[in-house]
């Protein structure tokens, strides 16, 4: 597992956070059917993985994993599973790769002005992330929590996660 932090301190403590990288496999190309290009698309780039991303609706950070707290009593796969349901609705079914330990942590800590604005006690957050294989279904953003979403190829990735640490946890989880 691949643990990065980014200006954490012995004070911080630390929400915890579980996020899912749902992966399709290569499919090949569909029978009768041109392929469909755009982002939103499961049929994009059929002899490629793609990696499911959403958007958050706000300006700085705004494209990630699915993710969210966990809840108490919660695992982390539990809480990987519960929010992507929350997020991408109930038609995407994945199968999680393991189901006891995250493929990789980022740790960071809450800029200071929300910390002060918060009314929880958490001064940064942990993301495990948890690995996925896509079955069948599509995103189906709730416009709510996510306004969009992605198929992105690994390269492609890159261009869209914006937090340097973020970025580092993920690549060295995913090209592994």
């Amino acid at each position: 597992m691949t643990r990065f932090n980014s200006t954490t301190t012995t004070s911080t403590i630390n929400r915890p956070v579980a996020a899912v990288i749902v992966k399709r496999g290569p499919c090949g190309a569909v029978a009768n059917h041109s392929i469909d290009t755009t982002l939103h698309s499961l049929h994009r780039k059929p002899n490629s993985s793609v990696y499911l991303l959403v958007k958050k609706p706000r300006k700085d950070h705004a494209w990630g994993f699915p993710q969210g707290g966990v809840d108490p009593g919660e695992s982390i796969a539990e809480a990987a599973l519960r929010e992507l349901r929350e997020e991408c609705g109930n038609d995407i079914k994945v199968r999680l790769i393991d189901t006891v330990s995250p493929s990789c942590v980022y740790q960071y800590r809450f800029p200071d002005e929300f910390i002060r604005k918060s009314k929880r006690p958490f001064t940064g957050a942990k993301v495990e992330f948890m690995q996925a294989e896509w079955l069948e279904g599509q995103c189906a953003p709730d416009n709510h929590e996510i306004v969009d979403f992605a198929w992105l190829t690994l390269e492609e990735l890159e261009g869209y996660i914006e937090d340097k640490g973020y970025k580092n946890a993920i690549f060295s989880a995913l090209k592994t």
